[in-house]
């Protein structure tokens, strides 16, 4: 899938910011449902079997109904799982090309075992309805008792169809299962740099700490939008269907209690851990301020649940759910900040290979425009707060560039994107440089201040004639 950074173009300031925003709206969509279809197709597989078992009429009614709940028909997986997915693999693309980052292997992955997965769940649902229909057809068959009426080679067939059901609902639990572990995988490696370099592949990515924190907050979504969800569509949703019975409401309403408790006791918890091992330049005060917003929607939704489980009514069920759903968008745009403030840095150099590819087809073009060379820049805007053998508004060059040698992003980052380091001087205002400016002026600046060459000259010095 790496193929596919090669093939981005460079994005602009406005198209990396514009990729942000549909990573964001994309998430605010893809984990939730993904979360839901997780839980119910497990859950679903579970009391199939058990209820198979122990031939259980009320666990098999509720493993079909959690069946069809996220699998209605074709449109929904594909508006809320696929395409969300396919376009976070484009976004990891567009964002981390020219690093070695396998944010977007990762991504990739995700997409074709959550593909193959939706397949396998369709043909798990239709098998189920066709059991039910066989069984049917069976008893129809027996009650007429008559000879060569074909009841063993039905028979065989439904025994085969059962088979294939059992098969069809594990598999495509567990490549739900892997479909989700590598798009959290995906999101950590993205948002650390320094996992773009150390987790460079499957086995790293296994003895990755930060991945299975991830995963289990995923685990921890998945089961409150679980017991929230089947909470809302058993006794909420459509209200002209016959009511579901005491003993069926009383089993929903305990599975449901149960996953949004565990939910709304780990998810928190989970969150922390998550944002301490993220890297201090993926950390901001926004981040922490829609954490904390995220939170408050939580508790808001535990006292929904609370009201609804004293008093039954449904549309505490509906705002419960509603409540939980919010508090899931905040998180995932979150996550879109995190990786904003991982990839500032990122941004710039993209943003100067742009403003280089922009020029060079202007060039092709024969049109032409006024370049500004470093010098003329250095003098135009940073002479009135720098000098280079002495403090003025900002520290000396001479105090400063050397640290960047070899650096020569970082301080085009530095530049473009200006934040206070050292505290005994002013934050550097924003200069509203291009990318190429940018470059211009950091070039100038190394070439004036950075070592001469490798025999040790003195920085600002050149190096001694032979």
């Amino acid at each position: 899938m790496d193929v596919l950074k090669s093939l981005a173009s460079a994005p602009s300031v406005e198209h990396y910011h514009l990729l942000l925003l549909i990573g964001a709206l994309v998430s605010i969509v893809l984990y939730p449902y993904l979360g839901f279809l997780l839980g119910t197709s497990y859950l679903s597989n579970r009391f199939n079997r058990k209820g198979r078992k122990e031939r259980n009429a009320l666990y098999l009614r509720l493993a079909k109904n959690l069946a069809e709940i996220a699998l209605v028909n074709k449109t929904v997986p594909t508006v809320f799982a696929l395409l969300p997915a396919l376009s976070l693999l484009f976004v990891y693309a567009q964002l981390l090309q020219s690093t070695a980052s396998l944010a977007v292997s990762f991504a990739g992955f995700g997409f074709i075992a959550l593909l193959a997965a939706v397949i396998l769940l369709y043909a798990y649902k239709y098998t189920f309805q066709l059991g039910d229909f066989l069984e049917g057809y069976k008893e129809v068959l027996q009650s007429t008792k008559k000879p060569g009426d074909g009841l063993s080679s039905l028979q065989e067939y439904s025994d085969s169809n059962e088979r294939l059901h059992l098969l069809f609902g594990q598999y495509g639990v567990v490549l739900t299962v892997v479909a989700a572990f590598f798009v959290a995988s995906a999101f950590v490696v993205a948002s650390n740099p320094v996992n773009w370099e150390h987790i460079d592949s499957i086995f790293s990515l296994f003895l990755s700490f930060d991945v299975y924190v991830r995963f289990l907050q995923f685990l921890a979504l998945s089961a409150g939008a679980t017991g929230f969800g089947v909470l809302f569509f058993t006794f909420s949703w459509n209200r002209t269907e016959e009511e579901p019975g005491e003993a069926y409401a009383a089993l929903v309403r305990t599975l449901s209690m149960r996953l949004i408790t565990g939910s709304l006791l780990t998810l928190p918890v989970l969150l922390l851990l998550g944002y301490f091992l993220l890297p201090g330049e993926s950390l901001s005060g926004v981040l922490f301020g829609i954490a904390g917003l995220s939170l408050g929607f939580l508790l808001l939704a535990a006292q929904f649940v609370y009201t609804y489980e004293r008093g039954k009514e449904p549309h505490h069920a509906a705002s419960a759910l509603y409540v939980f759903g919010c508090a899931a968008a905040l998180l995932s745009v979150n996550d879109q900040v995190a990786l904003y403030n991982a990839t500032k840095g990122q941004a710039a150099y993209l943003s100067y290979r742009h403003e280089t590819e922009i020029e060079e087809l202007k060039s092709k073009l024969g049109v032409s425009g006024v370049v500004l060379t470093g010098e003329d820049i250095f003098n135009a805007k940073c002479s009135a707060c720098h000098a280079v053998d002495q403090k003025k508004v900002g520290p000396a060059y001479k105090d400063v560039v050397p640290k960047y040698v070899g650096r020569k992003e970082q301080m085009m980052a530095f530049v473009l994107n200006p934040i206070k380091i050292n505290p005994a001087f002013p934050p550097m205002p924003g200069q509203g440089l291009k990318p190429a400016e940018a470059d211009s002026i950091v070039s100038y600046l190394l070439r004036k201040l950075g070592p001469a060459d490798t025999k040790g000259a003195a920085p600002g010095q050149t190096a001694p004639k032979k």
